[in-house]
């Protein structure tokens, strides 16, 4: 089969030909419909420090989000069949350890990264555990399945923050956020307030549902979410950017016994005046590891299946999966919002 390949541990990846995985007795082949870019995948594709102390061991194919049709199963899988359409699950729990025993499988204590620690679904062909390949009614299109991955995370953290009813911002307007917008619109917040550097992405979150779209290096984004919220502040913020500044930033128009997100992963460590911005506020803040297994993937299904959730304007580009260079290159410059590849066309 045809496959994106991280030769070395060095910059860039080759398109190849390899063999077709061999299945283990609890796996599924699953041949790709469509698969989707995400800024992780430009981590390893560009070898930066994050990658290089990530645990992966090139050779391997690149690739996490993506959906497809049952090709083949192992023999000890038993509710999975060939033909069935499934999208994929990222997290490879080990089914042991004290978080899978527990029902926290999303945290597993030996978790292994589809894509990251495993062979991808940058190919015609992908082989996945059978827990983490999950069946989606074949109303849904494939490359809305193929981003189910980066979706979940973000329903998740809307369904984290009881968004309904209340004034949120989203701090970040790429995949993830603009996906945060999305569910937080359909789920009924109040107020949206959609930040972000990249006037592009900004344009986008509008047509997603935010009622205020803000670049925080033209104006103050503390003083307008205040006004918004009458001197008050946001009840939530969602950060989806990684940026030590702008989540600083969010402290200062959360209001008191407001509640934090973060789904986004900082450079580097990052500084808060616990005083004021957490105790004396009784702010809450919760980390978002990805979906929930699997009780998110099913409230995420039934409210696409349903029509509740707007996703097209997020997919800015579909592509054989031959030109993943140029997909990349979208993807850096950020002319790109989410990249689907076509491993049908090579």
């Amino acid at each position: 089969m045809i496959a994106v390949v991280k030769q070395e541990r060095r910059v860039g990846a080759k398109l190849e030909e390899v063999k077709t995985p061999e299945l283990g007795s609890e796996d599924v082949l699953v041949k790709v419909k469509a698969t989707a870019l995400c800024g992780t995948d430009l981590h390893i594709y560009e070898w930066s420090p994050w990658a290089q102390n990530a645990g992966i061991h090139p050779p391997q194919i690149m690739g996490h989000e993506f959906s497809g049709e049952i090709a083949a199963v192992g023999n000890a899988v038993v509710n999975l069949t060939p033909g069935d359409y499934v999208a994929g699950e990222t997290h490879i729990p080990c089914g042991k350890c004290y978080q899978c025993r527990n029902g926290q499988q999303h945290i597993c204590g030996n978790l292994k990264l589809f894509g990251v620690h495993t062979d991808g679904c940058f190919a015609e062909y992908a082989k996945i555990p059978a827990i983490c390949a999950v069946k989606i009614p074949t109303t849904i299109p494939p490359e809305i399945g193929a981003v189910f991955e980066p979706l979940g995370t973000a329903l998740r953290a809307s369904l984290a923050v009881k968004v309904a009813g209340k004034n949120v911002a989203v701090i970040g307007c790429g995949p993830i956020g603009l996906f945060a917008i999305a569910c937080s619109r359909a789920m009924g917040a109040a107020n949206i307030i959609a930040t972000d550097v990249v006037n592009e992405r900004l344009q986008l979150s509008k047509e997603l549902g935010a009622d205020a779209s803000l670049n925080p290096a033209k104006e103050d984004v503390v003083d307008a979410a205040l006004e918004m919220t009458r001197g008050v502040g946001v009840d939530v913020f969602m950060d989806a950017s990684g940026s030590v500044a702008a989540i600083k930033q969010g402290f200062q128009y959360l209001r008191k016994g407001g509640e934090v997100a973060l789904i986004g992963l900082p450079s580097e460590p990052i500084e808060l005046n616990l005083g004021p911005d957490i105790i004396f506020k009784e702010a809450k803040i919760i980390g978002i590891h990805g979906r929930e297994m699997f009780s998110t993937w099913t409230q995420m299904e039934n409210m696409i299946d349903k029509g509740l959730l707007n996703l097209d304007p997020i997919i800015s580009h579909r592509m054989p999966l031959s030109e993943f260079e140029k997909a990349f290159e979208l993807i850096k410059t950020g002319k790109g919002c989410k990249v689907i590849l076509d491993p049908s066309q090579t």
